[in-house]
């Protein structure tokens, strides 16, 4: 995916690769752009002093790659600076959440910050949202609901957020259509098990059933993404030559996008247990079924030797 640093975004950092967005004060501000604020020289702060950053979007750190920021920061230091604005309790970090969680965990007494004045709420959300979306460790999902996270809470269209975050709209157009997409590719792109091109070819099917079917090869016989664009395009041509039955609907049921968490949770788990789409129907009286679907032979025959093994005569 094409990247370049946002507007505003390098001077914010401190001029951490700023000559990826060489934009003056005055280029930025006829963008319509807020103006990044002045800013001090470098200097040490405790690490007491700082406070997590209000108005933080991400909630989830990667606990694993903490670990390894801190021990990279144990060895070598803070090298880049994190950027802090004033606060009634003393400072508040306004980019570099993960560093100051990494160096509290790493022991340091302080950090060195770069402390910017006349720095508000939305800009310091704005600031935090841009410099979690430029993250290369983000998986597509993540990405998605930043960029729509900051539509709703900054009133931003696509061209402004695509804008903040230096990505063509088109990228950003891409990513939120990820989130059209059922919870199991979902599940699939964050895990890896796909790219986003899977994922927009599987876009191409109306029905959230063809999907996941269509994922479950994808995922078992490692499709490429011109095979699914083929087997979407297929299906397609199938669908508009087939004669449905007055007595068959095909409308959804209103019941299906009303799922309890804990159905998908287990859904998951048991998914990851036995390789493979399971879907679990639940109903209020307690009663339900689990299905379990299988691609060919072989696969059948590793399902039933993981749930229903042989025994020795």
């Amino acid at each position: 995916m094409e990247r370049r640093l946002g507007r505003g975004l390098g001077a914010l950092l401190g001029g951490a690769n700023t000559s990826d967005a060489a934009v003056t004060n005055k280029e930025t501000a006829s963008a319509g752009h807020i103006e990044p604020p002045k800013s001090v020289d470098t200097q040490e702060l405790n690490v007491s002093e700082i406070l997590p950053n209000s108005q933080q979007p991400r909630v989830r750190f990667d606990p694993a790659a903490l670990e390894s920021l801190r021990d990279s920061i144990k060895q070598h230091g803070v090298i880049q600076a994190i950027a802090v604005r004033k606060s009634a309790e003393g400072y508040e970090s306004i980019s570099g959440e993960r560093r100051l969680k990494a160096a509290k965990m790493a022991g340091l007494d302080s950090i060195p910050v770069i402390v910017h004045s006349e720095v508000n709420d939305q800009q310091s959300l704005e600031w935090a949202m841009v410099e979690n979306l430029q993250r290369e460790d983000l998986d597509p999902i993540e990405r998605a609901k930043g960029f729509e996270l900051m539509m709703s809470r900054l009133n931003l269209s696509q061209e402004e957020v695509a804008e903040r975050v230096g990505l063509k709209r088109s990228t950003v157009a891409n990513h939120l259509r990820l989130l059209e997409l059922p919870g199991e590719v979902h599940e699939a792109l964050i895990q890896g098990l796909l790219s986003m091109g899977h994922a927009r070819a599987l876009a191409g099917l109306s029905k959230a059933s063809q999907q996941i079917d269509l994922l479950g090869k994808v995922v078992r016989s490692g499709l490429s993404v011109r095979q699914v664009e083929q087997a979407v395009k297929s299906q397609n041509a199938g669908a508009k030559g087939a004669v449905v039955s007055p007595s068959v609907t095909t409308t959804p049921s209103a019941k299906a996008g009303r799922r309890e968490p804990w159905i998908s949770d287990v859904e998951a788990r048991l998914r990851e247990a036995l390789g493979t789409q399971v879907t679990l129907e639940h109903r209020k009286e307690g009663q339900g079924q689990i299905s379990i679907k299988y691609f060919d032979t072989p696969e059948l025959e590793r399902l039933l030797g993981a749930l229903a093994p042989r025994r020795p005569i």
